[in-house]
C-alpha cells in the first residue's frame, strides 16, 4: 500500500458502515503479520463490524 501524507483509506460498507484506517499503521500491521500488503489484498480481508460482509469499497480520504 503507497502511504501519502495526510491520507487514510476510507472504507464503506454495502450496510453503509465506515471506517478510517491509519494506511501506515495498516502497512505495519500486514508486514508483521507477513501478508500482502497491496491494497486488494487489504481490501479483500477487511468485513465490517456493523454486519461482517465482506462487500467494502475503498477510498483516499484527506485527513481533518
Amino acid at each position: 500500500m503507497e502511504c501519502k501524507e495526510g491520507v487514510d483509506v476510507g472504507v464503506q460498507c454495502a450496510c453503509s458502515h465506515t471506517a478510517r484506517l491509519d494506511p501506515k499503521a495498516t502497512s505495519k500491521s500486514c508486514i508483521t503479520k507477513g501478508l500482502d500488503t497491496r491494497m486488494p489484498a487489504i481490501k479483500a480481508r477487511l468485513k465490517s463490524r456493523a454486519c461482517g460482509r465482506r462487500d467494502v469499497e475503498c477510498l483516499p480520504v484527506e485527513r481533518d
